[in-house]
């Protein structure tokens, strides 16, 4: 969703450019809005309706820009310094002049600086942005500043009944460097204002920062759980930007603490005994015979004050000490950055989370890509490097890709910006899989493990023992994360890695170079962010136990797949569909590991036990592909036949979906042959089912392939009644009724579908039963009862939605699509064929073109053309997600769209 400001900034660029270049921004917002609105009520948001409309109004006879709102603050650019700080006069003026309800004095702060500012994803980029805004929070209600800059480009202007008076240098709450900063005095308005909110006006050591600050969800999260609390511990491993954000939190506090803000860097103290003396020495107190945490009670105890303790992690030991201080100053707050907890009575941890990520893909607008923090961030610090670079159209793909495969971290997409004064984008982007090395050269004035990627995580890893370092080398394995189970299996057990698995990952965590994840139900599971992971498989490889670990990591997820694989077209199917997917990535490696190595029957089973996932799932193609490789793997000549059957008879399975009817029978006729070369009766009734449905030529008719292929589908009910395998009965029933289908038999076909569906539902099997009510829909239309159709279509829909089956979705969706038609019900028809193409391309299924039924116009257009309102019902059909989608064709409604 769009803030306020974005939504603005997007109506004047349709109305008007805005200026680009030099650009002098306006910035206003109402001091205590917290409280008026308490005192207003009801009234409030006309009283912020005629607020806003005095100082747009006082903004266009300037001839600014309103580019943006949010809540009670207005953003303004204009061409010129000397019209934005008229209209700031103006607007005061028009401001202090209204009559106002009772109790409610509006004061209105402002503040007006001058600068390079960009467009970039919809968007205005640069400093001067987070200048403004900073000036502006340093104004008190009714009162105007102005930057030197600013003043500067004003000073030959003839600014009538205004004048501009030096406050002398102040150092604003971005950290910066200090600024000179100038009062607009208006004619008749108030000019007596205290001091400016900046870092001048309370004590504090806080160090200058020289860039700006990206990350405002992170810092209202701080704020809001350090005002619970007195010890506030944010943690995350290198490069999230924990200090930066301390420091930002404390900034922005600074009016809350009257007795001062005090940083105390501890990165140079490894000795926990030390830590009172840093800290007194961040709050200038002179040696003494008290021994220093008795130095810094005694200043403190009757104190107001923050205190920012940086690089905890190496004097855990000082913790206790940490703990007495807030005890006996009970007015003091702390906040320590550290990637492990302290073990605090009280202590509030903050587990800093990397930068929100833009969407990827090519379809993204660059506006989608440039709301993301990570980007912004990107673009910053990229203009800062190269000047002329710019977010667009044509880097936008590339930009939301590099933050995303970087994890969103501060450290890493600040190193990968600085690259932009010597790569492209798209060359940098190519070269992220060697992003440790790639990924180096910070500023040369921080410590040494913020200038390169690979130094802030050996920081962590020197923190490690050595039982710790060997599960962390092992996780990295693992893609994407892993459940405890996997990684108690895969890892090893405690004779081999000095500590239970379950500590090590708790320690691991603790030091915050893992964390746990939602998602995976009632198992545990971790994860590392990708760029740690990179460093972790170093130690793997170089620890001499990659391929190892990677045999048993293919082990552990053969198990899994071949687990679960008779359970996914069950009543808990989703659930294991679910897990799979969860797993895709590990499952993936196994199977490319496998292939590696030449551990073919490994590679055949994987293969084998995932291909209905693939199916439901909509990864036909990656399925397809995937099994091109397997089939392919050295030694796959001398598996064992009903190996080899298994695998071809799944590959055939997934060119089925894909509506491949020659490439299906290229690999169900070999499994067939398989088949009976391994005796084995379930297997050979499998193939004799399965090639039943490519049995002719692929250049037959679809009647002359099915009623072919009867031969073989009685053959295998034989098969299947003679081994008591019901599910393999109700299969087998369901193909011997479209044959008869096939040969125009309505009456034997329904009676075979209806028979199927009961067997079907006997052995609670909804991926079958939902097959058998698609099928009898189609006899239904076949017979012009679209009504009837619908309440089948509604069964098999409701059944397939149930595992989240992607396939099943989109035949269904078609299904309700060409009833619709058949209805005369063109919107519905059109909604559900735009909603039916969008899942069509996404998941690769091909199977709805393949189709008995000659007797139903079965096919749907690629779009409407020529058609204005079916284009639009098009349109809506593909907005839909696959949920409302769903939704739509069993209910009939719309969904509403914010």
């Amino acid at each position: 969703m769009r803030t306020e400001r974005q939504e603005h900034l997007a109506g004047e660029e349709e109305a008007a450019p805005l200026p680009t270049g030099t650009v002098t921004f306006l910035f206003t917002d109402i001091e205590g809005s917290t409280r008026l609105v308490q005192d207003l009520g009801t009234r409030y948001p006309a009283v912020l309706a005629e607020h806003r409309r005095l100082i747009d109004s006082a903004i266009a006879e300037h001839g600014g820009r309103v580019f943006g709102t949010e809540g009670d603050a207005v953003f303004a650019a204009f061409d010129d310094a000397p019209s934005a700080i008229e209209a700031a006069a103006g607007a005061q003026r028009a401001l202090q002049g209204h009559a106002w309800p009772d109790a409610a004095p509006l004061r209105v702060r402002m503040g007006v600086h001058t600068g390079e500012a960009v467009l970039s994803g919809g968007d205005y980029v640069g400093l001067a942005l987070h200048q403004v805004a900073r000036i502006a929070a340093a104004a008190h209600g009714g009162q105007v500043i102005v930057s030197a800059a600013s003043r500067a480009l004003a000073a030959q202007a003839r600014l009538p009944g205004v004048e501009l008076r030096d406050l002398g240098e102040h150092r604003l709450k971005d950290l910066a460097h200090a600024e000179r900063l100038f009062q607009l005095d208006v004619d008749g308005l108030p000019v007596t204002f205290p001091a400016p909110r900046t870092l001048s006006a309370r004590p504090n050591n806080l160090p200058v920062q020289l860039t700006s600050f990206v990350g405002r969800d992170e810092i209202d999260e701080a704020r809001r759980l350090l005002g619970k609390t007195r010890l506030l511990t944010l943690t995350g491993p290198g490069g999230t930007g924990k200090t930066r954000l301390a420091l930002q939190l404390a900034a922005e506090l600074m009016d809350d603490f009257p007795d001062g803000v005090y940083f105390a860097a501890l990165d140079a103290v490894d000795d926990a005994d030390l830590v009172p003396s840093a800290i007194a020495d961040a709050l200038g107190i002179e040696p003494g015979a008290e021994p220093p945490l008795e130095r810094v009670i005694g200043r403190l105890r009757e104190r107001r004050a923050l205190l920012v303790l940086d690089n905890f992690e190496q004097v855990l030991g000082a913790g206790p000490g940490v703990g007495r201080l807030l005890r006996e100053a009970p007015n003091v707050k702390v906040v320590v950055t550290s990637r492990i907890v302290l073990r605090t009575s009280g202590e509030q941890e903050f587990a800093v989370p990397p930068l929100a990520l833009p969407p990827i893909g090519a379809e993204a607008s660059v506006d989608e890509v440039g709301r993301s923090e990570a980007v912004r961030l990107f673009v910053e610090r990229a203009l800062a490097a190269q000047p002329a670079f710019r977010l667009e159209p044509s880097n936008a793909p590339a930009v939301a890709e590099i933050v995303s495969r970087l994890d969103g971290l501060p450290l890493a997409i600040e190193l990968a910006a600085a690259r932009i004064r010597l790569l492209p984008v798209e060359t940098l982007r190519a070269r992220l899989d060697q992003r440790l090395a790639t990924l180096t050269g910070g500023a040369r004035d921080l410590p040494a493990r913020q200038q390169t990627l690979r130094g802030a995580i050996d920081w962590s890893y020197d923190l490690l023992d050595e039982p710790d370092r060997r599960l962390f080398a092992r996780f990295a394995v693992f893609a994407g994360g892993a459940c405890l189970n996997e990684v108690e299996r895969v890892a090893g057990p405690a004779s081999e890695l000095g500590r239970e698995v379950l500590d090590g990952l708790g320690s691991l965590a603790e030091k915050s170079l893992l964390r746990a994840v939602p998602g995976a139900g009632d198992e545990a599971r971790f994860a590392m962010l990708a760029t740690i992971r990179d460093y972790a498989l170093e130690r793997l490889v170089d620890g001499g136990e990659a391929d190892d670990l990677r045999r048993r990591h293919a082990a552990a997820y053969l198990e899994l797949a071949e687990g679960l694989a008779g359970q996914l077209m069950g009543r808990h199917g989703r659930r294991s569909l679910d897990r799979l997917a969860l797993d895709h990535d590990n499952l993936r490696a196994a199977i490319d590991g496998a292939i590696d190595r030449g551990e073919a029957e490994t590679a055949f089973r994987l293969g084998t036990a995932l291909w209905r996932f693939w199916q439901a799932r909509g990864h036909l193609d990656e399925g397809r592909e995937r099994f091109g490789r397997i089939l392919a793997t050295p030694g796959a000549d001398a598996l064992p036949p009903a190996v080899r059957s298994r695998a071809l008879g799944a590959a055939g399975g997934i060119e089925y979906w894909r509506g491949d009817i020659a490439a299906t029978h290229a690999r169900y006729a070999p499994a067939l042959e398989e088949a009976r070369r391994s005796g084995d009766r379930p297997i050979v009734a499998e193939a004799l089912y399965n090639l039943g449905f490519a049995a002719a030529s692929e250049f037959a008719s679809e009647d002359d392939r099915y009623v072919a292929g009867r031969a073989l589908w009685e053959q295998s009910l034989a098969a299947f009644r003679e081994l008591g395998d019901d599910r393999g009965v109700a299969g087998a029933t369901w193909a011997l009724a479209i044959s008869e289908l096939s040969r125009r038999d309505f009456t034997a076909a329904r009676r075979l579908f209806e028979e199927s569906r009961g067997l079907y539902r006997s052995i609670d099997d909804p991926f079958g039963e939902g097959w058998a009510n698609h099928m009898l829909g189609m006899v239904s239309l076949v017979e012009h009862d679209p009504d009837g159709a619908e309440e089948d279509f509604r069964d098999a829909l409701t059944s397939f939605d149930r595992t989240s089956d992607q396939a099943g979705i989109l035949l269904l969706l078609i299904d309700f699509a060409i009833a619709a038609r058949e209805r005369g019900d063109l919107p519905r028809h059109w909604r559900l064929a735009g909603a039916a193409d969008v899942v069509r391309s996404t998941t690769g299924v091909g199977l709805a073109d393949q189709t008995p039924i000659e007797y139903v116009d079965w096919t749907l257009p690629e779009a409407p053309f020529g058609d204005p309102e079916a284009e639009r019902w098009w349109a809506e059909g593909r907005a839909m997600s696959v949920d409302e989608a769903v939704a739509y064709a069993l209910t009939g409604e719309v969904a509403a769209r914010s």
